[in-house]
């Protein structure tokens, strides 16, 4: 008996904290997705200052940068959507890489190509 109690308490503790070790729900993962939307625009904002630098490169940048946030704000919406539908986890890499992705598939593929 004495050596069953531990056997049991630890059942008790796994039951108990599954749970809440478990995926995020929606409604916590759209803010996740919306906040790094958020963080994205800012970063492309910040970085769309390269845009009256002389380096033609630095320009360039600037200007995809600058696409970037517009892109990202004008399309917000349907991304979360998409992110949500796609089960997407909500790793900063890996939201990162799904907005980079969608924008050059859009809108930069089209800008580059002029």
């Amino acid at each position: 008996m004495k050596s069953l109690i531990p056997v049991i308490a630890l059942m008790v503790m796994v039951i108990l904290i599954a749970p809440v070790m478990g995926d995020e729900t929606g409604p916590v993962k759209r803010i996740v997705y919306e906040d790094a939307i958020d963080d994205e625009i800012a970063r492309s904002r910040q970085m769309a200052s390269l845009m009256t630098s002389r380096s033609a490169n630095l320009r360039k940048k600037g200007h995809r940068e600058a696409s970037m946030a517009m892109f990202l704000e004008t399309h917000r919406d349907r991304l979360v959507n998409d992110m949500m539908a796609m089960n997407l986890a909500p790793k900063d890499y890996k939201v990162e890489r799904f907005l980079n992705d969608r924008f050059s598939c859009t809108c930069y593929a089209a800008w580059a190509a002029k």
